[in-house]
């Protein structure tokens, strides 16, 4: 298809000013996040995690505390590895607005 052949026009001044009124404006709102600290308190509610730390405490419990230990050493490390890509995954979105 070539390009001479397309007939395109565009909105008219008062059907822009009708379509903004009844739609709104054609832009983003972005809210503030909360960083490190938003991360922390999403991923503490986390039911997975949770239910590591309930297993890890049931092991510190029944007398196995080198169980326990390597549980909760476990849910460290996965929760800095989530925190990290996290925070990568917030600094490619902030990138990206205008």
């Amino acid at each position: 298809m070539r390009l001479e052949n397309i007939n395109i026009q565009g909105l008219t001044s008062e059907e822009v000013k009708v379509s903004r009124q009844k739609f709104g404006s054609n832009t983003l709102n972005y809210k503030k996040e909360n960083g490190v600290l938003g991360a922390l308190k999403k991923l503490a509610k986390e039911p997975m995690i949770l239910l590591l730390l309930a297993a890890s405490l049931i092991y510190f419990v029944s007398g196995k505390p080198g169980d326990g230990i390597f549980l909760a050493s476990a849910i460290i490390i996965v929760s800095i590895i989530s925190l990290y890509q996290d925070s990568r995954s917030r600094n490619a979105l902030q990138k990206l607005k205008p």
